[in-house]
């Protein structure tokens, strides 16, 4: 093991091998204390020179919800996290409201902290309920403090939701990030990255060593809002052409509500698409007036799905529309021929099952029903150089089979989106093999797990691009 002369930049051996674990987690932090962890790498607790020991309790997905801190095994302090609010028994309150930390409210100075944050969601600035500054906080690049300033050392030390937007903890010094904890000291994570080394051989590097640039809302995929995630793909279509491949529950709203968030969203008109496996052949539509696939799975009982399938009915006046999946996806490559012969050109918005974009193989339907083998992933064999998937986090979260794919070696990337509304419950993840998603996101795309039941959840805090930070300025 290699680390760095404590005189020098030079690398030198290391002379504690008993640092990391068996699963590579840090298991003592210099000058601070000793580290220990559950079985599932989550940290459990941390003991300090000075005998005083926190303690970390996590709920059945791994996310922390109470901090105990005990010393002389009498409890001090103690922190409960609620969706949203976290309370102490040093009665302060911290109430979150989507990604920003609005008001931190102490009882007993009854006083208001409003936290104002920037490009990179790190609280910089704290007013009080006057708009008077009760703090402000620079940061290194990453998030130790270079310069923090306030009317007294007490009011500074009270804040708790600093670089990024994570808590750091007050008595190792770690921010605290879902997944991992960062050293900001050390400039990497404690543990290692649960995906291995899809990112690198480096398993404890933070954000591809880029902190100016980027942030890691929960130690694992990016999560983007639509704004950037729009900018990016108008970015590309200037130079290059892209289909987006949106995938659905035909019971479901979802889908559909990609399509017309998309709409008017590019500079240029595009075709839409529709998987009508209903149809003897691929063939333009005038409109997409049957409905179908919602027909056939579905008595469209659900209001908002009528009203949905209506908006899309509408919107395929005003596009060119084409029919695809003919005869319940038979050949997909004679429907791409077929399409051509019928005019098809430009770039393409697909609505169809998320089953063609999730599968890698066919499953036992698809056999029973005699389905093409192209058709699973259909975007990875109809302009595969050109396409990328769309699937909403509650088609995901309701899919009704197993979801871990054969990716006949190749390698799938993605990231999350925020989708226009901006809730995170409403997010979609963003699919496409290696080359054609990292040409589009670069960095920002990071290697899929085989199994999506690994995936990491979105973020309620997003990375966010310098390009199109909008700075805020106090006079």
């Amino acid at each position: 093991t290699i680390t760095l002369h404590p005189n020098s930049n030079r690398g030198t051996e290391n002379n504690n091998p008993n640092n990391f674990d068996a699963n590579g987690n840090l298991s003592n932090l210099d000058n601070i204390g000793n580290l220990n962890w559950h079985y599932n790498n989550t940290l459990s607790k941390l003991t300090k020179q000075n005998k005083t020991t926190e303690y970390y309790v996590y709920d059945h997905q791994g996310n922390r919800v109470r901090t105990v801190i005990e010393t002389n095994d009498q409890i001090q302090s103690q922190r409960n996290y609620l969706p949203s609010l976290d309370i102490s028994t040093n009665q302060t309150n911290t109430l979150h409201i989507g990604t920003h930390i609005l008001s931190e409210q102490t009882k007993d100075s009854a006083q208001t902290r409003y936290q104002l944050s920037s490009h990179l969601q790190t609280n910089a600035l704290e007013l009080n309920d006057q708009a008077q500054v009760i703090s402000y906080e620079h940061y290194y690049p990453y998030g130790g403090t270079a310069i923090i300033a306030s009317k007294d050392k007490t009011q500074a030390q009270q804040k708790r939701y600093r670089y990024t937007g994570k808590e750091r903890d007050d008595s190792s010094g770690l921010y605290y990030y879902g997944a991992r904890y960062l050293a900001p000291w050390l400039t990497r994570w404690i543990s290692p990255d649960s995906a291995g080394s899809v990112n690198g051989l480096n398993l404890y590097v933070y954000v591809g060593n880029n902190p100016l640039k980027y942030i890691d809302p929960t130690g694992h995929i990016f999560t983007i809002p639509w704004d950037d995630f729009v900018f990016i793909l108008n970015k590309h279509l200037s130079t290059k052409k892209l289909n987006l491949w949106v995938g659905e529950n035909h019971e479901e709203v979802e889908g559909g509500k990609i399509i017309l968030d998309l709409n008017g969203s590019f500079w240029e008109d595009r075709n839409l698409i529709f998987e009508e496996t209903n149809h003897t052949k691929a063939e333009p539509l005038s409109s997409w007036s049957s409905g179908a696939p919602y027909l056939q799975f579905t008595t469209l009982n659900s209001r908002k799905l009528r009203e949905m399938v209506r908006s899309v009915h509408e919107l395929s006046k005003r596009r060119k529309s084409y029919a695809f999946a003919a005869n319940d996806w038979k050949d997909l490559a004679l429907d791409y021929v077929e399409l051509k012969r019928q005019g098809l050109t430009g770039e393409s918005d697909f609505l169809l099952g998320a089953a063609h974009l999730l599968f890698h193989k066919l499953h036992t339907y698809a056999k029973q029903s005699g389905m093409d083998e192209k058709s699973f992933p259909a975007y990875w064999n109809f302009e595969p150089d050109t396409s990328i998937a769309l699937i909403s986090k509650q088609t995901l979260d309701n899919f009704p089979m197993s979801l871990s794919k054969d990716l006949r070696g190749k390698e799938e990337y993605g990231l999350w989106v925020h989708n226009k509304d901006g809730l995170v419950e409403n997010s979609i993840l963003i699919l496409g093999q290696k080359h054609v998603i990292k040409d589009i996101f670069g960095d920002l795309a990071t290697k899929i797990p085989q199994d999506l039941h690994l995936l990491t959840p979105p973020s309620r805090s997003t990375a966010s691009l310098p390009v199109r930070t909008k700075r805020c300025v106090i006079l």
